[in-house]
């Protein structure tokens, strides 16, 4: 109970500080506004961007897997020139989806902020 209360008071004076600041610089109410729209957009943002991420390295994992089975059913029918690509090709789409999936965790953060930029830039 007193840990709920002592959240509500944290809270309280970060919101009446930050209207006591907007006031000071004669800040807008649109600007601040806008603000708490960034502050509460931003984390769903993230959240979207964050999915889009997950789904196309599973999208890139599949399609590794996929092309394993290929190559398994062409040797063993008796193509025995793929035998490299069977253990190449798992080893480079492992690599490149890994590579990928590091890329768009790192990218998330900055997508959002462009979004939400892009979206303000037009109000």
């Amino acid at each position: 109970m007193g840990k709920n209360i002592c959240v509500f008071i944290l809270a309280f004076c970060f919101i009446l500080g930050s209207v006591a600041y907007a006031a000071e610089q004669g800040t807008s109410d649109k600007s601040a506004k806008n603000l708490w729209q960034k502050v509460i957009k931003y984390p769903a943002k993230v959240t979207d961007e964050s999915a889009k991420v997950v789904a196309d390295t599973g999208k890139k994992s599949v399609e590794v897997v996929t092309n394993e089975v290929k190559r398994t059913a062409e040797v063993t029918s008796g193509d025995v020139a793929k035998t490299k690509e069977l253990v190449v090709e798992p080893l480079q789409g492992t690599a490149e989806t890994t590579v990928k999936a590091v890329e768009g965790t790192v990218k998330v953060p900055v997508e959002a902020a462009k979004e939400e930029t892009a979206e303000t830039a037009a109000q």
